[in-house]
């Protein structure tokens, strides 16, 4: 929840008190319970993200979504988390 600071996807506004914990990679599919597998995803999110074409990966540790294509055909991954301090590393990041 400190990672993520919420529900990862844009424009998602569900703070981390009110979201489900989501596998990566499927616990059905021997995905480990831990936080490297684990994101923050308000309930509809969660429960919609096989269908909504949203797509999660973890990258070095830190989660990346993928916009589904009918909602931008040119995306690519990009860091998904929404806590202050890594909002902040980000920015000082491009503009330094």
């Amino acid at each position: 929840m400190a990672r993520d600071g919420g529900c990862i996807i844009p424009g998602c506004s569900i703070p981390a008190g009110w979201t489900e914990i989501h596998h990566v990679a499927p616990a059905a599919e021997d995905g480990p319970t831990h936080t490297d597998n684990g994101v923050c995803l308000c309930w509809w999110h969660h429960h919609m993200l096989e269908i909504s074409g949203w797509q999660i990966r973890m990258h070095h540790g830190k989660p990346q979504v993928r916009a589904p294509e009918w909602l931008d055909p040119h995306s690519g991954w990009r860091d998904a988390s929404k806590a202050p301090t890594t909002m902040k590393d980000t920015l000082i990041k491009r503009l330094g």
